[in-house]
């Protein structure tokens, strides 16, 4: 079953059975006027006018249900055919003309021969225009010279211009109309000759666009010029990013990291839903769609290759010899995808400590010693440190309310598979929110992981009802929108909530206090050392309802203080020192190392 189709049995049927009973019925009266036309032409004209108004005010309720509309186009009665359906019974209508009144009968057909084939040319042009605007690549923050690219002529119009055609098709129909009902056959030349005229006039304009899109820079120019334009450029750092699914936030883990350091660097983002989703206005930002063409654009000059997610795209830089490449990921956490076999294709792997690289030990996955450097995190200079968090003033206020204490809860996103699900939204998110915001003085903060439901929407929509509790409960709580980044957050929260991710290693840079979800039958301690990055942390487990104790306890007591530093270091290494001039340094040790080694490979 095609996707419209299933989405069409659902439930919501009903909703989609108006517009399809009304376009039916707009046609069946259309048809039965045929037989009246001879002999009784009022009625003619009575049952195919009340046919053309039920079928446009079908297509418009179409218009406004685009599921439906597109399921009608994959089952071949589409908005064209639908037209063309209208144009035949039109000329069935005048089809006993062609005896008594041959010249109203070959206007009408002259006139529909003319929409069609101006239709068929509108097609086609457009489907090329739209083509040769369809670069396979695209560019910001630098300039290519020498590539010329221009918008569509009334983008507005062109788009709509079938609408046109049927326009033209229904003053015909208008014309013929009026005449059966009585008015003179002058109203159906001069109908036909609008609709002609109506119609060239839309193919006119197509033609016109055809020749400015012609005119434009080739793909294939604008491949080569982009490539001499980053020969010009000459990047030594190019961060490589590429996912399925339109998200921006791995990559954006990255950029003001990329943007402090100051090397000649270039984004080379592989889909076109992902390239304006990369937040930079100082790094060139480069979409390159096909695989054949990043040999042709990547310059010499690229020495190190970064790479912040696992996919199956990253092979296509890959390949390409002479260049250093680097899995930089773009989160430190105990998730199984945290230390996988994909990792060892890459020469080397930057971790934020020796956590990660003990994670890849264990795991045995491949990843050789030597292949794995600690640079820390350098994203964490954003976070503000808390040396001693009971000493602490936590007091706040907003005019409208005041607090205590805040508390983030910030949960990660559901796993990929069955054995890497550490959310807690589903199991315990409502307990956690619900006891928190019971607690006097205490203020909630709640931050989802914006990927939350991509790979099962129960997950998004218990996210949405989450939220909608937090909005209800009004100030001092808050939902943390996107506008905000997690480290802000941070630094505006007394103690963390959240689960298995590297929300809680980055939060260690800030000395507080954390709490980690444990949906397993794990006893804390053995979830402790399970999870590394949970030593220091309380663990939460149950539905999320003893929330509570672990917020009295970091308040007055902080149990788990000395823990918390010594799992930090282990977790995040020495992230007290300039960690950018670390990266910094971290990207020239490599290129030497990793030569060093082809050097002594080729001896």
């Amino acid at each position: 079953m095609s996707a419209p189709a299933a989405r069409l049995s659902r439930p919501s049927l009903t909703r989609y059975l108006p517009p399809v009973a009304l376009l039916a019925l707009g046609f069946g009266l259309e048809a039965l006027a045929i037989p009246f036309s001879t002999g009784v032409p009022v009625a003619a004209a009575v049952l195919f006018g009340l046919g053309a108004v039920a079928g446009h005010v079908a297509e418009a309720w179409l218009v406004r249900r685009p599921v439906l509309f597109e399921a009608l186009e994959r089952f071949q009665v589409g908005h064209t055919v639908r037209t063309g359906l209208r144009g035949v019974l039109l000329l069935g209508l005048v089809a006993p003309w062609s005896a008594s009144d041959r010249g109203l009968f070959v206007a009408v057909a002259v006139a529909l021969a003319v929409i069609w084939v101006a239709r068929l040319l509108q097609v086609a042009l457009q489907a090329d225009s739209e083509a040769r605007r369809l670069l396979p690549v695209s560019w910001r923050n630098f300039e290519v010279p020498g590539v010329r690219r221009r918008p569509a002529l009334a983008p507005a119009l062109l788009r709509r211009a079938g609408h046109g055609n049927s326009a033209a098709g229904t003053v015909v129909a208008a014309g013929v109309v009026a005449h059966l009902a009585g008015g003179p056959g002058g109203l159906v030349v001069v109908a036909a000759v609008l609709a002609a005229v109506l119609a060239a006039t839309l193919l006119a304009l197509v033609v016109a666009d055809a020749l400015r899109a012609r005119a434009d820079t080739s793909a294939e120019e604008a491949v080569d010029l982009l490539a001499a334009a980053l020969r010009e450029l000459a990047p030594e750092v190019l961060f490589y990013y590429s996912r399925p699914e339109a998200i921006g936030y791995i990559a954006n883990v990255w950029t003001p990291t990329l943007e402090a350091v100051g090397r000649n660097t270039v984004v080379l983002v592989r889909e076109p839903h992902n390239a304006p989703l990369v937040e930079t206005d100082r790094i060139p930002v480069v979409q390159v769609t096909r695989a054949t063409d990043i040999e042709r654009v990547v310059p010499e000059s690229v020495r190190i290759a970064l790479y912040p997610s696992n996919v199956a795209k990253n092979n296509h830089l890959l390949r390409l010899p002479g260049i250093v490449d680097v899995f930089v990921g773009h989160g430190d956490s105990d998730k199984g995808g945290s230390a996988t076999v994909l990792t060892r294709i890459f020469d080397e792997a930057w971790v934020s400590g020796p956590a990660a690289r003990d994670r890849y030990r264990v795991a045995d996955v491949g990843v050789r010693d030597e292949q794995v450097r600690e640079i820390g995190r350098p994203q964490l200079a954003e976070i503000q440190r808390v040396a001693a968090p009971l000493a602490q003033d936590n007091r706040g206020g907003s005019g409208t309310a005041s607090w205590d204490y805040t508390v983030l809860y910030a949960p990660t996103r559901e796993g990929f598979f069955a054995e890497w699900e550490y959310s807690s939204v589903l199991t315990q998110g409502a307990g956690i929110l619900r006891t928190l915001m019971g607690m006097p003085g205490v203020r909630v903060l709640f931050k989802p992981h914006p990927g939350t439901g991509t790979d099962d929407p129960a997950f998004g929509e218990e996210v949405e009802r989450l939220k909608a509790m937090v909005e209800q409960a009004g100030a001092p709580h808050e939902v943390v929108t996107g506008a905000e980044g997690l480290y802000s957050a941070f630094n505006r929260a007394d103690l963390l909530v959240s689960d298995i991710s590297s929300v809680i290693t980055d939060f260690l840079a800030s000395g507080k206090p954390y709490v980690v979800t444990s949906s397993s039958a794990e006893d804390p301690e053995q979830f402790r050392h399970t999870f590394p990055s949970a030593a220091g942390a309380y663990v939460l487990t149950g539905d999320g309802t003893d929330v509570a104790q672990c917020v009295e306890d970091a308040r007055t007591v902080d149990t788990f203080a000395e823990q918390r530093a010594r799992t930090a270091a282990y977790l995040l290494g020495d992230y007290q020192t300039d960690l950018v001039a670390r990266f910094d340094r971290a990207v020239d040790e490599a290129v030497e190392a990793v030569r060093a080694q082809a050097a002594q490979r080729i001896a």
